[in-house]
């Protein structure tokens, strides 16, 4: 009976030290990479959240940048607008010239030779204001969504208008492309497209802003968002040390007299064996 006890204890305290070694591994993974979760069986409901907050974080990441692609449109063509704005307030000077009694046949065809040199420079800004390839400033550049949200459906848009010659003024006074200053009444005219083209000018540059405005907003918004939730994946995947160096120790602990007791069982399970050996 006292051999089969010695046995009982024998495996006992083997299979306990398995299992304390067991844990020192686990322990000593953990400490090594900072995770407290590092496969389903530490604790498969917490590593499922920890997951699912780490894939909220990435989306807030990309939807931060896919916001910072369109402030940069944004920024990109209110640049384009101001040198539009200059070049147009340039052709109304101009026009105001050509609209004085004083001027000449020549000295009007000089001014609508300057006028048409920066109609052309409008025209060439319009064309070469892209990003990524698309056209920004020709009127093509509509409706466009920006995935600024982890989420369908949480888009941001953004239209721009076109700032070429043919698209600026109105049907009653004409377009920039049609100013003709070599009569007093065209350089007139002249004026007034003008500043119907600045007003729309001055239109999409204030829509622009307040674009920039509301995709800042919407930046800071998911900037706080996403810190939030990777602390939050944090607290819950993560190790604490302090924690964990405590749990380390109690194992080596625990190993250390789980290894002596498992060596007395086995030596008392041998003694015995020797005694039976001897009665026989």
């Amino acid at each position: 009976m006292k051999a089969i006890n010695n046995t009982t204890q024998s495996l006992f305290t083997g299979n306990q030290l398995q299992k304390t070694e067991q844990n020192l591994l686990s322990i000593l993974g953990k400490i090594s990479n900072g995770k407290r979760l590092n496969q389903a069986s530490d604790d498969a409901a917490s590593l499922a959240i920890a997951n699912s907050l780490g894939n909220q974080a990435r989306g807030f990441g990309q939807s931060i940048s896919n916001a910072y692609d369109a402030v940069a449109i944004a920024q990109i063509a209110d640049g384009t607008l101001g040198q539009a704005s200059e070049l147009i307030s340039s052709i109304r000077v101009q026009a105001l010239q050509a609209a004085n009694g004083s001027q000449s046949a020549q000295s009007r065809q000089a001014l609508q030779a300057d006028i048409d040199k920066s109609i052309n420079q409008l025209d060439s800004l319009a064309k070469t204001t892209t990003y990524n390839g698309q056209s920004l400033l020709t009127g093509k550049f509509t409706d466009k969504n920006f995935q600024t949200g982890p989420d369908p459906g949480q888009t941001s848009t953004l239209s721009l208008g076109s700032i070429q010659p043919a698209q600026l003024g109105n049907q009653e006074l004409g377009t920039m492309a049609e100013i003709n200053v070599l009569s007093e009444q065209g350089a007139q005219n002249a004026v007034g497209i003008v500043d119907v083209a600045l007003s729309q000018i001055n239109a999409m540059r204030s829509d622009v802003g307040s674009r920039q405005n509301q995709l800042s907003s919407t930046i800071a918004n998911l900037a706080t968002t996403r810190i939030n939730t990777m602390a939050a994946e944090s607290t819950i995947r993560d190790l604490d040390f302090a924690e964990e160096s405590t749990n380390l120790a109690t194992m080596e602990i625990l190993s250390k007299a789980q290894l002596f007791a498992t060596t007395q069982a086995n030596s008392n399970k041998k003694n015995v064996f020797n005694l039976l050996q001897g009665q026989f």
